[in-house]
C-alpha cells in the first residue's frame, strides 16, 4: 500500500494566507492576526494528519475472467469490505485498466459491511492488458487535501485472438517416400504417431521395433498421403493495413490465421503458421482428429499470436514463406490488409498446389475474384474472411 498527499488549490491558498498571517501578526506584535494564522495553518496540518490514519479498509482485486478472446466479456471485481465495527464509509477511487484510470462510482459501507464494484475491461485489441491496482482517494476537512492509496493486487489480462469456425483445407500435393510430387487417393502411409495396442487392433498395424523397445505391443498411427500441409502467412506490416483501420484490421487478420490453425488442429492436419517478418513461426503436427498433441500445439500458436505486433517492413520486400517448417508448401494462405500489393504476396505461393489470399479490406468491390493462380478472398472482418474460405477454398 502506497500513500500520496496533494494539496488542493483551496488548501494551498489557506497554508500561504495563515504562514503570511503569523509572519506579519508577529512582526508587528498583533495577537489577533497571529491567531488567524494560528488558526489557518492548524487546519490545513489538522487535514493532513487526518489522511495519515489508515482506513479500515480491505481490497481485494481480481479478473472474471482471466483469459479471453478478443471482444469477449471482461471485468475486474474489486470487492471491497468495512473491517470497522462502528465506523460507516464511502468508498471512492479509480481503477487502472489498460493504461487509462477508470472512474469508480462511490460505495457506501456499513460497518462490517462489503460491496463489489464491477469494472469493464476493453478487449476490442490482443495483448496483455494490465488492471489494477485499486486507487482509494480520500478527501479532508474542507476539501483542503486529498490523498490517494493503492490498494489490492493487480492482474494481467491475457486477451487472445478469437477462434471461429472454419473447415479444413483442401486436397494437396503430398510427398513420397522419396521426395516425389504426386497426389494419392487413400492409404496411410505416413507415421505420424504410436500408441498402445488395445484389443481389436489389426496386428498389421504393431511397430515391432518400438514394441521390443518399450517392451510393449506399440500400434502405429498413420496419416493419409492425401491430407494436405496448410501454411498460414500472416502479413505483420502495418502498412499493408489500409489507414484509419490499420489497428482493426491486423486484428481480423490475427483472427482469421488463428481459426485456420485452429481448424486444422481440430481434424489432425498438419498446419504451419508464419509470419512475414519472421517473428512467429509454429508447427502444429498431424494428428488423430481432435487428440491432445494438436490441439495442444495449436493452442501454443494462438498464444504466440496473442502477441504478435505489425511492424514497420517496407512493403517493397519479396513476400516468401520462410525456410523451416513443413519441407513443402501444399495449401498455402495468405493473410494480408488492403494495403498490401499483390504481385509480391504471389511470389510466396510458387509451388503451391492451392493458395489463397485472405484480404481485410474495410470496403472490397468483390468479395470473391483471383489473382494468378490464388483465389483472392475479401471483406473487412474475419467472419467474412472465414466464409469465403469455406465457399471458395476449402472442399
Amino acid at each position: 500500500m502506497s500513500r500520496r498527499l496533494r494539496p488542493t488549490p483551496r488548501g494551498t491558498a489557506l497554508a500561504v494566507l495563515g504562514v503570511l498571517a503569523l509572519g506579519l501578526g508577529l512582526l508587528a506584535r498583533y495577537p489577533g492576526l497571529v491567531a488567524v494564522g494560528v488558526a489557518a495553518v492548524g487546519l490545513v496540518v489538522v487535514a493532513v494528519v487526518s489522511l495519515l490514519v489508515p482506513v479500515p479498509l480491505d481490497v481485494t482485486h481480481r479478473l472474471v475472467p482471466g483469459r479471453t478472446p478478443r471482444l469477449g466479456a471482461a471485468a475486474a471485481h474489486v470487492d471491497l469490505r468495512n473491517a470497522s465495527p462502528w465506523l460507516p464509509l464511502l468508498v471512492a477511487g479509480t481503477d487502472h485498466v489498460a493504461g487509462r484510470d477508470v472512474a469508480l462510482p462511490p460505495t457506501r459501507l456499513a460497518p462490517r459491511g462489503s460491496g463489489v464494484v464491477e469494472v469493464p475491461v476493453p478487449t476490442d485489441r490482443r495483448g496483455l492488458l494490465p488492471v489494477g491496482p485499486f486507487v482509494l482517494e480520500r478527501r479532508a476537512l474542507a476539501d483542503l487535501v486529498r490523498s490517494r492509496e493503492r490498494r489490492g493486487g493487480s492482474s494481467t489480462l491475457q486477451v487472445t485472438p478469437r477462434v471461429l469456425a472454419a473447415a479444413g483445407p483442401p486436397t494437396g500435393r503430398r510427398r513420397g517416400h522419396v521426395g516425389a510430387q504426386e497426389r494419392v487417393e487413400h492409404g496411410g502411409t505416413d507415421l505420424v504417431g504410436l500408441r498402445e495396442y488395445v484389443p481389436g487392433d489389426d496386428l498389421r498395424r504393431v511397430h515391432w521395433a518400438s514394441t521390443a523397445r518399450h517392451g510393449t505391443p506399440m500400434v502405429r498411427e498413420d496419416a493419409d498421403p492425401a491430407e494436405p500441409h496448410l501454411t498460414v502467412l500472416l502479413d505483420d506490416r502495418a502498412d499493408a493495413y489500409v489507414a484509419g483501420a490499420a489497428g482493426d484490421g491486423f486484428e481480423e487478420a490475427v483472427d482469421v490465421a488463428a481459426s485456420l490453425v485452429h481448424a486444422c488442429a481440430a481434424v489432425g492436419v498438419p498446419v504451419r503458421c508464419v509470419s512475414v517478418s519472421g517473428s512467429l513461426d509454429v508447427d502444429v503436427p498431424a494428428g488423430v482428429p481432435g487428440s491432445g498433441e494438436p490441439l495442444r500445439a495449436a493452442a501454443y500458436a494462438v498464444d504466440r499470436l496473442t502477441l504478435v505486433a505489425a511492424g514497420d517492413r517496407p512493403l517493397t520486400d519479396a513476400v516468401a514463406v520462410p525456410p523451416g517448417g513443413g519441407p513443402v508448401v501444399d495449401v498455402l494462405a495468405v493473410v494480408t490488409g488492403a494495403g498490401a500489393p499483390v504481385p509480391p504476396l504471389l511470389l510466396a505461393a510458387r509451388g503451391a498446389d492451392t493458395a489463397a489470399l485472405l484480404v481485410v479490406d474495410p470496403a472490397p468491390r468483390r468479395a470473391l475474384g483471383a489473382a494468378a493462380t490464388a483465389t483472392v478472398v475479401r471483406g473487412p472482418r474475419a467472419e467474412d474472411l472465414l466464409r469465403g474460405w469455406d465457399l471458395a477454398v476449402a472442399p
